[in-house]
């Protein structure tokens, strides 16, 4: 825990700085992200990561003065390293001293999970903080509102986050899908068994015979790719839509936008 404690106290002073200048008075959560990138994104930075099954989790700071002015501040280890079970539940353990270690109002913890891709591209890339066990880059900033709204409202609610990355589904791999009523497709980039304890890569494709809420319309299939599929929100927002289902696993949409060469 010695690097813990040395990272929190030499960022003390900037997420002061982050919770009580930058994001005082009425600035709105536009505002409130537009200073937070500036803050934490090193210009040029980038990160690679080969998959499947690249285990991560992902540590979400809250700043703001107000519900309506509240940004989220992602770190995420993938492309520096990985995030086990057991290193989760250290930092779950720590929760309360990352948040005032680094100057948040409050922090959302997501669970040790997999990715699903091949490839993994994030063009945007800020600087390394140490949560626990576990060294983590920010990979970026959406408001609390939105953040919830895609994560956090019940499951099936896309919202928009903003993120500058890729991901790659080649040819030949089999992808996870959730088709909409209106034809837009959900594509699962993540999947964890922190609620579904017999969950697994190898039975994922059985995952539709397990969901209960399912909203009316809506199927889970599987499909072996006969092209690559990328996904990669469309500048200049970069915003991608993004729900979990009952189970906690996260989708990407195709079909809202140019974010997928095809839907598949």
């Amino acid at each position: 825990m010695k690097n813990f404690g040395t990272t929190l106290r030499t960022v003390a002073a900037l997420a002061a700085l982050a919770g009580v200048v930058a994001l005082a008075g009425c600035a709105t959560a536009e505002q409130n992200m537009a200073e937070q990138n500036k803050l934490h994104l090193v210009a040029g930075k980038q990160l690679q990561a080969s998959g499947p099954n690249y285990q991560f989790c992902e540590v979400a700071l809250f700043y703001g003065t107000t519900p309506e002015n509240a940004v989220a501040n992602f770190y995420n280890p993938t492309g520096v390293e990985n995030c086990s079970p057991e290193q989760f539940a250290q930092i779950e353990k720590d929760k309360e001293q990352i948040v005032k270690g680094m100057g948040a109002r409050d922090a959302f913890l997501n669970p040790s999970r997999q990715w699903t891709w091949d490839e993994f591209w994030v063009y945007e890339v800020g600087d390394i903080q140490q949560f626990g066990p576990v060294k983590m880059a920010y990979m970026g900033v959406v408001p609390v509102a939105v953040m919830k709204a895609a994560v956090g409202a019940g499951h099936y609610h896309p919202g928009q986050i903003s993120r500058n990355n890729k991901y790659l589904f080649k040819k030949g791999s089999t992808v996870y899908l959730l088709d909409m009523p209106d034809g837009k497709v959900l594509v699962m980039q993540s999947w964890t068994n922190f609620t579904n304890k017999g969950e697994t890569a190898a039975n994922l494709k059985d995952l539709g015979s397990q969901f209960k809420l399912l909203p009316p319309g809506w199927k889970f299939r599987t499909k072996v790719l006969d092209r690559d599929l990328t996904v990669h929100a469309p500048a200049p927002n970069y915003l991608a839509w993004v729900t979990q289902d009952e189970f906690n696993n996260t989708y990407q949409g195709c079909g809202y936008d140019a974010a997928c060469n095809y839907v598949p």
